[in-house]
């Protein structure tokens, strides 16, 4: 070969190398940046899921392909966003194309179980809970777990030893396991079993409202005798609960045929659903508002029409200050009738500034206007609000209307004079208060909230020390310890200059409320009289620090911190 043809084919060479080398370069790049954008996207999409706001959150993780392969923690939080979006389907779909090992894994396994579960894949629904490793260590999951399996074999038919598991089940949570036979007995129709489970909840406040299950059940069996006397023998438990409110009104206009309008009994799907809506209920309670959002978004997968979900989602929405799509939400419930229109409205309420009472008072009494049942519990919900938002005067004027308007005395009406008497305390009608606040007791007397004020209330006002101090034991039995109302105690023993028993008392309360910053002043107190003033001073200076400390409080101590408890008074400006 001559030189000159080995260069030009040197030259070809090198041009086509430099090519293929430039193109992996560029598709390097191309990669660095792909990968950049997938990880700028993750952190957003976390941030925006700490700060609760799984729409955004949602967003950004759909901008990221194929992490999840390898990527769990990406998973757990992705398909968190798509179910907190209602977006099952997708979670799903995304869960499946994950290995065997984390479909096993909660929550994948009961995603893919409520899936299956409404699509009627029965056959598959006991392999998604057969061992869930997690369940073993919480409690909580580990009933979730158990309950699945029951409404597994409902399912598939396996209905033989239904009644031997749930009668056996060593539940920790016996409301729930409960709730699930009713719901189970339901769906069965096992008439004799039904009458005796409502009966096992004709005492339990806290489960009035399916008392709207059975009243549903009696419609089905066109028993409107039967509907009438559960609603006379349950009003004054679930007069409370919005739904039963609705369905006595509607018994009242011989509306039945809208009792069934949410639940259905023969549908199994509504009865998985209430037990995910009780578990959203639970972590509510706890303030775990995105958890509760997870479980309300499966429920409402398996029933759209289950009104106590969209009620419990409004008030999540609220909480992550989401106004905009409570009101979406709110705008549904309030076409339903005249109750959910009342409670529309007093959602709404919510909304508005403190400042602008006029309109919150307009905007309710209106309504008022309208409404001739549960009257009495009306004006009370509103003077509670109003109450909350320190209009005193207007507050104990509703108080005193909804009292008044009450038809039947009732074990709870004990609450209606508290309320008052507060309201009263607060606007320095001293007098009137202590008479409501004893009226309270005497409706019934084992009240340790009202013990408590009332008694120290007493403390504040230097009167009744032996009375106050009785008292406040008693509420702290009661209350089984509760710090504030030990702190109460610890108090009345430092007035009546008992100082080693106040210490004691005052320390115990001091450790179970960390952040009342009144705990810390009256414990400074007695630290600095029993002659230790550099641990009172390191009490007092905790107090100012705490965020809720009221301005007044504040000065106060420290006026203690700079002059010590002897000479604070005289040095007041």
């Amino acid at each position: 070969m001559n030189k000159k043809i080995f260069y030009i084919v040197f030259f070809l060479l090198f041009i086509a190398n430099y090519s293929h080398l430039n193109a992996n370069i560029l598709e390097n790049k191309k990669r660095l940046v792909k990968n950049s954008n997938y990880f700028s996207n993750y952190l957003s999409g976390s941030v925006s899921l700490q700060k609760n706001d799984s729409r955004k959150a949602y967003n950004f993780f759909e901008n990221i392909e194929n992490l999840g392969i390898y990527h769990s923690e990406f998973n757990l939080k992705y398909v968190e966003t798509l179910v907190n979006n209602g977006k099952i389907e997708e979670a799903y779909l995304f869960i499946k194309k994950l290995d065997k090992s984390n479909q096993s894994l909660y929550p994948f396994n009961l995603i893919l179980f409520v899936h299956d579960f409404k699509k009627e894949r029965y056959s598959k629904l006991q392999s998604y809970i057969s061992s869930p490793k997690q369940s073993y260590s919480d409690p909580l999951l580990l009933e979730l777990y158990q309950n699945l399996g029951l409404w597994a074999d409902l399912s598939n038919k396996n209905t033989k030893d239904l009644n031997r598991k749930i009668n056996s089940s060593n539940s920790s949570f016996k409301n729930i396991s409960l709730t699930q036979k009713i719901l189970i007995n339901l769906y069965l129709d096992n008439q004799k079993n039904i009458d005796i489970n409502f009966s096992e909840i004709s005492n339990k406040k806290e489960l009035g409202r399916y008392n709207y299950f059975y009243l549903s059940y009696y419609l089905e069996k066109n028993n409107k005798d039967k509907i009438n006397d559960i609603i006379k023998q349950n009003l004054e438990i679930s007069s409370e609960n919005l739904l039963f409110k609705q369905l006595f009104l509607d018994s009242r206009e011989n509306k039945f045929y809208k009792i069934d309008n949410f639940y259905k009994r023969k549908n199994i799907n509504h009865g998985l659903a209430e037990l995910l809506y009780l578990f959203a209920n639970f972590y509510q309670n706890y303030e775990q508002v995105q958890i509760s959002n997870f479980y309300l978004n499966l429920s409402e997968y398996l029933n759209p029409n289950f009104l106590s979900n969209k009620i419990l989602k409004v008030e999540n929405l609220i909480t992550l200050n989401n106004l905009e799509e409570s009101e979406k939400e709110i705008k549904i419930i309030e076409k339903l009738g005249k109750e959910f229109n009342w409670y529309a409205n007093l959602t709404r309420l919510r909304f508005l500034p403190n400042n602008n009472t006029d309109k919150q008072i307009n905007l309710l009494e209106n309504f008022l206007k309208n409404n001739e049942f549960f009257a009495s519990e009306k004006y009370f919900e509103l003077a509670n609000f109003l109450r909350a938002n320190k209009n005193y005067s207007k507050s104990i004027e509703l108080y005193e209307k909804s009292i008044a308007l009450k038809k039947d005395k009732r074990d709870d009406d004990w609450i209606y004079y508290y309320n008052l008497a507060i309201s009263q305390e607060r606007a320095g009608a001293w007098e009137n208060a202590e008479k409501n606040f004893l009226q309270a007791l005497k409706i019934s007397p084992k009240q340790p909230e009202v013990l408590n004020y009332l008694a120290y209330s007493w403390l504040e006002k230097k009167i009744n020390l032996d009375k106050a101090k009785e008292m406040l034991v008693e509420a702290v039995n009661l209350s089984k310890g509760r710090g504030y109302i030990l702190d109460s105690l610890g108090w009345a023993y430092f007035l009546l200059k008992d100082f080693d028993k106040a210490e004691e008392i005052l320390q115990t309360a001091y450790e179970k409320e960390p952040s009342e910053a009144v705990i810390y002043d009256h414990y400074g107190d007695v630290l600095w009289t029993n002659g230790k003033q550099i641990q009172a001073r390191y009490v007092w200076q905790n107090a100012i620090k705490l965020k809720n400390i009221e301005q007044d409080l504040k000065e106060s101590i420290n006026k203690k911190i700079i002059f010590g408890l002897d000479d604070a008074d005289k040095n007041k400006s």
